[in-house]
């Protein structure tokens, strides 16, 4: 069993960023409107219950991409 699956999804601290402890998707510190929403936000979106792997894969990608784009 992994540690995601015992705690479920979490906020992992990496230097001045939090991540996303299934995909390793970045916040900010100074997200807005705040941390929390933001990442319930990202999970509702990112990881839908019932999601392969593989979909929770492209979901991450896709979502670094958009957050990455200029």
């Amino acid at each position: 069993m992994t540690k995601d699956s015992e705690f479920g999804p979490r906020l992992i601290a990496d230097g001045n960023l939090e991540r996303c402890s299934i995909c390793g998707y970045p916040f900010r510190a100074d997200v807005k409107p705040s941390m929390s929403v933001a990442f319930a936000e990202h999970l509702l979106k990112a990881h839908k219950p019932g999601q392969t792997t593989e979909d929770v894969s492209q979901a991450a990608a896709r979502i670094v991409r958009e957050a990455t784009e200029d």
